[in-house]
């Protein structure tokens, strides 16, 4: 799976192979650049709609056969999910190569990382690490976190559709910071967007930010209402919560994170030092290590999380299954 850094532009590359072998296209392959962001599956039809550029190439100074492409700084600036058509000939016959990319965003910045790893920067250094090398440590680091904590820690737009279970909360898988649009199977409910509001709740985030729930605060009983000599209104005749048991509820909002919390940048650093760390065997659970023929033990929970011990205590805290959901 190919990605790129949120706000970079590093050179996303591509070999071509003719004859199964690497050569040289007649001439510089051209790019389009599809956004597929609101198709998860990535499998959508590449039609004008959704194609936001076409862009030149360059082929590499050093190697036959390979060309690259740089996409402009707007193309990065928040996460999202690009296709990228190779289009080029080669002996005059036409190819085409699709290739997905996701723009992300690291859980630590790549210069601090090699501060706190103590990284040179010097080709010569005998701790220098390239910049594709240091983005493969951080990506190990980020899917180790993500499989962990079974939570992204950026923010994406995202659709989710919950059954309700007669209560005025509706849990959500992932943190929510902002509701977009809100629809009662498919009729909608609330536009927060637009402002528009066809229900008769006040809705909010939860507390936990793990769910959306309604405000009955400024809601008035039945009493109120017949005691000053007005007919209560019929949405007060509802029993249960506001969220119908077993109705679809979908939810469109802003999900995840705006900030990467300070443990989970340290985790990543901590995973990244593993990554190019020789001794494996360094603060993984490690029971006990005999100095004869080097019997190692590890303890049971080595195959649970992270494999590191440190990483682990860190990433504790943002663990879903731990976290209270409403």
């Amino acid at each position: 799976m190919a990605e790129i850094y949120i706000n970079s532009n590093a050179p996303i590359k591509h070999k071509v192979f003719w004859k199964g072998e690497i050569s040289d296209a007649d001439s510089n392959p051209i790019v389009e650049v599809y956004d597929v962001t609101d198709d998860p599956a990535l499998i959508p039809e590449l039609t004008p709609d959704n194609l936001i550029d076409t862009l030149t190439t360059e082929k590499t100074e050093v190697d036959t056969g390979v060309y690259q492409v740089f996409l402009p700084y707007s193309f990065t600036a928040i996460p999202r999910q690009l296709k990228l058509k190779w289009i080029y000939t080669v002996d005059g016959s036409e190819m085409t190569k699709v290739h997905p990319i996701f723009v992300v965003p690291p859980y630590t910045d790549i210069t601090q990382a090699m501060d706190v790893l103590g990284l040179g920067v010097d080709p010569h250094d005998p701790n220098y690490k390239t910049y594709f090398e240091l983005s493969e440590a951080e990506k190990y680091a980020r899917k180790q976190i993500e499989n962990f904590t079974m939570q992204k820690f950026y923010l994406a737009d995202q659709l989710f559709t919950i059954y309700g279970s007669g209560a005025d909360s509706l849990p959500m898988p992932f943190r929510i910071v902002e509701i977009h649009e809100l629809y009662e199977n498919d009729i909608l409910l609330v536009d927060k967007v637009n402002g528009i509001n066809n229900w008769s709740y006040d809705l909010q985030i939860s507390e936990s930010q793990f769910g959306i729930r309604i405000n009955r605060a400024h809601m008035l009983d039945n009493t109120v209402y017949t005691a000053n000599g007005m007919i209560p209104p019929t949405i007060n005749d509802v029993t249960g919560g506001a969220f119908r048991k077993d109705v679809a509820y979908r939810v469109q909002g802003k999900f995840g994170w705006g900030v990467v919390p300070d443990e989970v940048e340290l985790a990543c650093i901590e995973l990244m030092k593993d990554y190019f760390n020789k001794d494996k065997w360094r603060n993984r659970y490690m029971k006990s290590i005999s100095t004869f023929d080097w019997q190692f033990e590890y303890d049971s929970n080595s195959r649970v999380g992270t494999g590191n011990l440190y990483a682990d205590q860190l990433l504790l805290p943002y663990v879903l299954t731990q976290m209270l959901v409403i």
